[in-house]
């Protein structure tokens, strides 16, 4: 074999003549460096959002805490019709009062239907059906008027429906304040 044969054959299987190179052991990489700097930054970022989620759910609470502890007592004056009609109820309610006490709820359920506006679909459901009991129990009435038997059963319907209309009301206002 001649020296030009084998110098070619030798360029084919390196042609960028690369173990000609001087060998050089390779530097020091900067790897770790970035991983400790990538973590440092995933323990801030941590913190902050711990930290944050931490302030919000101390303000979410002294903002409920607050709402609560200021809502005002209702004085006698401006009690609500269900507050006044439970005070009022007598251990052997009389056919009198139990007339009186349905008119006073029947005039506090106009009032609170003119301030709930709207109901959510589960409440309204409650409140037709509670209204369909009324219409019965009222049906009933107007055969037997002097039942004492059937006024307390519509006052205690017309006591339902007012709660109903009362806590959509404190709903409301939750949801407001929440705002």
């Amino acid at each position: 074999m001649n020296f030009s044969k084998v110098h070619m054959m030798h360029k084919e299987r390196d042609p960028l003549n690369l173990r000609s190179l001087p060998l050089v052991e390779p530097l020091e990489d900067g790897w770790p460096e970035i991983k400790n700097s990538l973590l440092q930054e995933n323990r801030r970022q941590r913190i902050l959002r711990l930290a944050g989620g931490s302030l919000a759910a101390a303000a979410v609470i002294t903002l409920s805490v607050s709402l609560f502890v200021q809502q005002p007592s209702p004085s006698p004056q401006q009690q609500s019709p269900l507050q006044s009609a439970t005070q009022s109820i007598p251990a052997t309610a009389t056919l009198d009062s139990l007339i009186a006490l349905s008119q006073q709820l029947e005039s506090g359920i106009r009032s609170y239907r003119a301030e709930v506006g709207g109901m959510p679909t589960d409440s309204l459901i409650y409140q037709v059906e509670i209204e369909d009991l009324i219409a019965q129990v009222d049906d009933e009435l107007s055969v037997r008027p002097d039942s004492t038997q059937l006024w307390s059963q519509r006052v205690n319907l017309l006591l339902d429906l007012s709660q109903l209309y009362e806590n959509q009301l404190r709903r409301d206002y939750h949801r407001m304040a929440s705002l």
